[in-house]
C-alpha cells in the first residue's frame, strides 16, 4: 500500500502543479520527488500526473484518487491532533453564525480560561451543522430553525439518527442600519423600500425569508439584496454604517447583542424562529458538553 510519505508527496504536486514546488514545500529535492510519484505510480498501475513544459497536471486517474488522498490526510492530522489533546478535555461545537452565539461562546470559555479544554467552533448552515454532528464532526451543534420548517427539520434529523432540542423562540425582527434608522421610513418598515444585507440562505433558517410578507402585503422578494455574506463581523459593521436592513431571529437573551443593533418587528410580518441544538439520538454528552449545554440554556434566561 502506498505509505503516507507518497500520499502527501502527491497532494502537494497536485496542488503546486510543479515537482520542484512540491520538493520546495516538503524540503526534499525533486529528484526525490519525482521518484516517489514514479513509484507510486508504479504501484497503483496508471499514471497520476502528465508531465508538461510547464509543469505537471493530474490525469483523470489522479482526479478521481486526489479527494480521497487528501481525506486520508485530514484524517490522520485529526487522529494526531487527538492523540495531543488526550490530557485534557475536548469540546467541539458547530452553530449558524450568531454574534449572540460568539458572546455566549467567549463568556464560557472566560470562565473555564484556566481549564485544560481544547476547543473547536464551527459555524455554518443548518444543514451542514446537522452533518457535522452526525459525521462525529462536532459534539453539538446550535441553529436556528423557522417554526414553520420546524417539523421537515426534525423529519431529516430522524432519518440521520438525529434529534432537535428546541431551547427559545422568538419573533422574527427586521435590523435597521444605522443610516437607516435616521430616515423616515425606519418608523413604517416595507420590503418595496429595503435594501438587504442577509446570510446565506438555508432551507431551514430565519434566512431563508422570501414568502414573508409586510403590512401592505408585499413579500421580501420585493427588496433590493445589495449584500450576501456568511461573516457575521460583515453583517455587524456594515449596519453600522449603512442603510441597509438585515431580517433575522429576535433577541435570544431579550435585549440587542450590540449597543445600536435594535431591531423592530415589522407590521404585518408573522413569523417565529426556534433556536435550540442538535445532537445524536440515543448517546449521552460528555461532561464538558452537558455543562456548556447548560450554560448557554442559562443565557437564555437573562
Amino acid at each position: 500500500m502506498t505509505d503516507l510519505r507518497a500520499i502527501n508527496c502527491f497532494v502537494s504536486c497536485a496542488r503546486t502543479g510543479s515537482f520542484s514546488k512540491a520538493a520546495e514545500e516538503l524540503f526534499t529535492t525533486q529528484s526525490s520527488v519525482s521518484k516517489i510519484i514514479k513509484n507510486m505510480e508504479t504501484e497503483l498501475g496508471y499514471p497520476l500526473f502528465e508531465r508538461q513544459a510547464k509543469g505537471i497536471r493530474l490525469t483523470c486517474e489522479g482526479k478521481n484518487i486526489y479527494p480521497y488522498a487528501v481525506a486520508v490526510l485530514d484524517n490522520v492530522q485529526k487522529m494526531q491532533l487527538s492523540q495531543k489533546n488526550k490530557a485534557g478535555e475536548n469540546l467541539s461545537v458547530s452553530c449558524n453564525p450568531s454574534s449572540w452565539f460568539a458572546d455566549v461562546f467567549v463568556q464560557f470559555y472566560s470562565a473555564h480560561k484556566t481549564e485544560k479544554i481544547h476547543y473547536q467552533v464551527y459555524s455554518a448552515g443548518s444543514r451542514e451543522v446537522a452533518e457535522r454532528v452526525r459525521e462525529r464532526e462536532d459534539d453539538i451543534g446550535f441553529v436556528y430553525i423557522m417554526q414553520k420548517q420546524l417539523s421537515a427539520f426534525q423529519y431529516y434529523l430522524s432519518r440521520n439518527y438525529l434529534e432537535f432540542q428546541a431551547l427559545k423562540e422568538t419573533d422574527i425582527m427586521a435590523y435597521p442600519g444605522a443610516d437607516y434608522r435616521e430616515t423616515d421610513e425606519a418608523n413604517n418598515l416595507n420590503f418595496k423600500d429595503m435594501k438587504l444585507i442577509q446570510r446565506f440562505p438555508d432551507e431551514f433558517s430565519p434566512d431563508n425569508y422570501w414568502n414573508l410578507t409586510d403590512i401592505n402585503g408585499d413579500t421580501a422578494s420585493e427588496a433590493d439584496m445589495v449584500i450576501t455574506t456568511n461573516s457575521d463581523y460583515i453583517m455587524e459593521r456594515i449596519l453600522q454604517i449603512s442603510d441597509l436592513v438585515n431580517i433575522s431571529g429576535g433577541y435570544l437573551s431579550g435585549k440587542p447583542w450590540r449597543e445600536g443593533t435594535e431591531g423592530k418587528k415589522m407590521a404585518g410580518m408573522e413569523a417565529q424562529v426556534i433556536f435550540g441544538y442538535i445532537r445524536r439520538k440515543g448517546e449521552d454528552f460528555s461532561a464538558i458538553a452537558q455543562e456548556f449545554v447548560e450554560f448557554v440554556t442559562l443565557q437564555l434566561q437573562r
